[in-house]
Order: structure tokens, then sequence, then C-alpha cells
């Protein structure tokens, strides 16, 4: 997994440095991972990356040892005099980049693994897990304490009272306390003493989900548990709670002990379903009152009148230049333009990929991907980048 420290840390790379940054998808459940496949098809890629020997053929030794752990997916981040690997548990799309330093290649892995809360809850636990990076965390374990000794079920019971009144059952001791039918003011009291308890008990959590989320920045959440006591919970839930409740599922065995394999299993697909769905709205949004083709799009981003740029899942698909002089920048796509009209000075042929830390920095963009068919969507029928427009 990578933790803030790693990110930092590839994020600080000098921006002259010379790295391979690359996604392996080494999931050794693949079929073409088989054998020597992944090392056959990693040198290729490699290769055709322009990676240099050296480097090329430390990672193709670490491909080929053996490990105890293994991750569905590798990052690695390799120069000259540096080696750093990092196991994911995802299935990630496989990106090579050697060159300068492509620090927006960690928000592309980041942002196809988002940070979901997960509550596993009924009227005998809350379980907080967090799923981070493709691995479900617990974090919170809380039970729900119930009536103490002195207020047990069949002290209650014991409590009903004797009906004035009524008949008793005939023979000595007619009309006495206790001898005729009893009233359910026992039980009712118990039950309506477990409920508040239990009402007491959701609302408490829910309570602290949302301080926790709202500094934690977390802003999904999935359901876990029988079906009533999730509606329970989620009766408890304030409308201006910070975050969404995704979906719900339930597990075989009771909340409390349930392993935190199966809630993954049974969450991934309500994680990426949102994903998707997120997706298409974007999209939607996009052609209702987006703008569209990369030209148009670069002059109005840097008018600062774009706030969200929506690009593919690989930016680097798509070439575009820059000012060579970056104390007076100025992007276009357009081929023929050798000079910047700003100051004159030469422009050089990057990727859309390498100039994205730029365009954040400069003019505040919150960028945002599509994946496999919206993003083929976005390059045929959007001309590739789109972008929503502040006014």
């Amino acid at each position: 997994m990578l933790t803030r420290a790693d990110i930092q840390r590839i994020q600080s790379l000098p921006d002259d440095a010379m790295v391979l940054m690359a996604v392996v998808n080494d999931n050794p459940s693949r079929e073409d991972n088989m054998g020597t496949g992944l090392q056959s098809r990693v040198k290729v890629q490699m290769t055709e990356s322009g990676v240099p020997p050296t480097v090329m053929n430390q990672v193709l030794e670490d491909l080929g040892a053996q490990r105890d752990h293994h991750g569905k997916s590798t990052l690695y981040v390799v120069g000259q005099d540096s080696f750093d690997r990092f196991e994911i548990q995802a299935d990630l799309p496989e990106r090579f980049h050697y060159g300068r330093p492509l620090k927006s290649l960690l928000a592309a892995i980041l942002e196809l693994m988002p940070t979901v809360a997960v509550l596993a809850v009924d009227q005998e636990w809350a379980r907080l897990f967090i799923l981070r990076q493709g691995e479900l965390t617990e974090v919170r374990r809380e039970e729900n304490v119930r009536l103490d000794d002195g207020d047990r079920w069949d002290t209650m019971v014991s409590g009903t009272r004797h009906v004035p009144g009524a008949p008793g059952s005939g023979g000595a001791g007619r009309g006495q306390p206790g001898s005729g039918p009893r009233s359910d003011s026992g039980t009712d009291l118990f039950q309506n003493r477990e409920a508040a308890a239990l009402q007491r008990f959701y609302n408490t959590i829910a309570e602290d989900l949302t301080e926790r989320f709202r500094r934690a920045g977390i802003e999904q959440l999935v359901l876990v548990g029988p079906v009533q006591r999730v509606a329970e919970f989620k009766a408890e839930i304030s409308k201006t709670a910070p975050f969404e409740v995704i979906g719900e599922t339930n597990v075989s065995g009771g909340t409390g002990w349930v392993h935190a394999g199966e809630i993954l299993e049974k969450i991934a697909p309500i994680v990426e379903a949102r994903r998707q769905q997120a997706e298409a709205e974007l999209l939607a949004e996009l052609q209702e009152k987006g703008v569209m083709e990369l030209e148009r799009v670069l002059e109005m981003v840097q008018e600062a009148r774009i706030y969200r740029l929506v690009i593919p899942e690989d930016g680097s698909q798509f070439h575009v230049y820059r000012s060579h002089n970056r104390e007076v920048p100025y992007f276009t796509g357009k081929k023929d333009q050798t000079e910047s009209p700003l100051d004159g000075s030469l422009m050089e042929r990057v990727t859309l990929e390498e100039i994205l830390p730029d365009l954040i920095d400069l003019y505040g963009l919150e960028v945002r991907r599509l994946h496999g068919d919206h993003a083929q969507r976005l390059v045929k029928e959007f001309g590739g980048v789109g972008g929503l427009p502040r006014y």
C-alpha cells in the first residue's frame, strides 16, 4: 500500500530526474502472467517506452523473484540509483513511463481506488472498516451494551401484574393477586427499553461517523447487515451528514464475527458500480453544459474559466505544446505554433499527462479521469478532453 509518506516522497522527486514509473498488473491468478508470460510482456512494454537496460533488468529480476505475499498490481519507481516497489491490492491497467517524474500517475492510481467506509451493523455490534487502495481494514468495533442484570428479561417478566376483577383459576385463592390472567406490561417494558437502547446505540454511532468522516474527508459509506437493522441505523443518520450511503448488503455470518475478506467480496461490486455511475453522470453533465475539444478547453483553462478538467484514464495519449519559459506559461494544441505569443519562447511537445501538475497549480483545476467505455466515449464524442466552466 502507498502510505502518505510514500506519496509525498514520490511527489518530491526532482523535476529533472530520470525515472521509470510503471504500473504492472502482476496478479498471479491471471492466465497471461503464468510462466514467463509476465516478464516477456513487461520487457516489451519497457523497451517500447525507452527504458534503459540497467533499470529494465532491475524490474525484470524483481518480477521473477519468489514472494510470500503478493498484491494484484505493483507500482515501480526506479532510477539509476533508486528502486521502490509498492504492492497494491487492486487490478490496475498497466502503464509505463520513463523520463521526468510523471507525478500525476499517482493521482490516476488513487482515483481508481476510492477510499470508502464500511459499517457492519446489527443489534449487537457496529464494526467500522475503511477500504483504502483495495485493502479493507477494521478501525473500530463497538458493542451495544445490553440491559444489566437488574433489568434482565426474567426480572421484568416476573413483574407482570394481576388484572383486577378478572376471574381466577377457581378454587382456593380465587381473586388473590397473581391467581388470574396477567398483563403483558413486563414484556412490553422490556421490549421498549431494548428498542430505546438500540436507538441510542445507533444514534451514537451515527454521530461519531459524522465527526470522524468530516475530519478524514470520507464521503462514501457502505452498510452491511440485516435489512431491518440497516434501515433502523439509516434512520439515525442526519440529513446534513457529510457522507453518502452508496449501497447496502448483508453477509452470511453475524456482523460481529464475519471476516473482512467476506465483507470485501460483498462490497467490491457496490463500490465499482458507484464509480461507474459517477463517471456516467459526469459525462452527462459535460454533454449538457461542458466545453469540448482540446484547443478550446486549453484556451478557457488559461483564462481561469474552467474548474474541472475531464480526461481519459491515460493522458499520455494526447500531445500538447508548452512554452519553454516556465516563468511565462502558455499551452496550446496547435502543431504549427512554434513560439509563444506571450514572450516568443519556443514551444516544446509534451503529453497532457505531463502538464497536469502545472495546470492544477496555475489555474486551480480539479482533474477527473474516465475509464473503459466512458473514456472511449470521451475520445470519440467529445474530442478527448472536456471542461466544466465556472461561468
